[in-house]
């Protein structure tokens, strides 16, 4: 039997919302299409939808709850859901989600600014600010607060890093150049926002394009441009498809900038290894501090080779 989203989810008790928020962020469940492009969901989706709910509400975050129903679901067997993590949320983490329920502006500026101002931003955005919005987005998985809480929060953060960036003095005209992009369909903007700033900070030059970049501009950018470096992030699992186009397109353009890939969507795919390029760390600054390091260490050593063709092997070497 066939089920349609609205179907599911009165056979689930999971609105519709949640299920096509699930299938964005966390790959659950994976429903067919029909030829028009509805939603058709088997009764093996709806018990992993329903494995997840009961996870979710039990306190599991929804990126773990979603893997354990997967696995679940492969097994056969029920195998407990994951420990949470045994670190403790900061407490101006927590004073950002409390505001964002209230919708009370001040109050998140106020933790966002004392976070920012006795941790700088670099731990801010490890310690509060990315906690704070994983908090919200399981706050609002448990049904404790609207979406329209998440969106709030969201764009304030967004804001504050833009108004960082726009701070800055420009780099100097001689630094080493990187594009930050989402691939196309990818819509999440916080992470390279936040790695902007953080590049920035470093007087690298920043060739920021944003969300949904089809293949085609990007390759077409970093040729204009001679961008040392090139960024993907990804966010949705369901984006990470585009990315390994992407990026094996770049590689076969032989683009002479070096390929680097990262984001949320990697850390929950598994196995993501024909996807080339540099793999980021999970934490923001620590995932800054790979490409300054390459980039300011290797500039150099670049540009004394710009003359001499690449062939598709060195291509693919240097991404290794």
């Amino acid at each position: 039997m066939k089920y349609t989203v609205q179907a599911a989810s009165r056979a689930t008790g999971v609105s519709s919302a949640r299920l096509r928020t699930w299938e964005r962020r966390y790959g659950v469940p994976n429903p067919e299409r029909s030829d028009t492009g509805r939603r058709l969901y088997e009764e093996d989706d709806l018990a992993v939808i329903r494995r997840m709910a009961v996870l979710v509400d039990a306190g599991v975050p929804a990126a773990q709850a979603a893997e354990a129903a997967f696995s679940e679901a492969e097994s056969g067997t029920v195998v407990g859901p994951p420990e949470p993590a045994a670190a403790e949320i900061h407490a101006l983490a927590l004073a950002i989600a409390d505001a964002a329920e209230r919708y009370d502006e001040p109050a998140l500026l106020l933790a966002i600014h004392e976070a920012v101002d006795t941790l700088h931003w670099r731990g801010a955005l490890a310690e509060v600010l990315f906690p704070s919005l994983r908090l919200i987005g399981e706050r609002w998985t448990r049904g404790e607060l609207g979406l329209s809480a998440e969106h709030f929060a969201s764009s304030i953060v967004r804001r504050e890093l833009l108004a960082a960036v726009a701070a800055l003095a420009p780099p100097p005209a001689v630094a080493p150049a990187i594009v930050l992009a989402c691939p196309e369909d990818e819509w999440h903007d916080l992470g390279i926002n936040a790695l902007w700033l953080l590049l920035r900070e470093a007087d690298l030059r920043v060739i920021f394009l944003g969300t949904d970049v089809p293949s085609v501009e990007l390759l077409s950018a970093l040729r204009r441009s001679d961008a040392d470096a090139v960024s993907l992030s990804a966010t949705a699992p369901t984006a990470l498809p585009i990315m390994g186009l992407t990026a094996r397109a770049l590689v076969t353009a032989r683009v002479r900038a070096r390929i680097f890939v990262g984001g949320p969507a990697l850390d929950q795919a598994g196995d993501s290894s024909d996807i080339p390029g540099v793999r980021l760390p999970t934490v923001i600054g620590d995932a800054a501090n790979v490409m300054i390091d390459a980039l300011t260490g290797s500039r150099s050593e670049r540009k004394l080779t710009d003359s001499a063709p690449i062939s598709l092997h060195q291509a693919h070497r240097e991404v290794d």
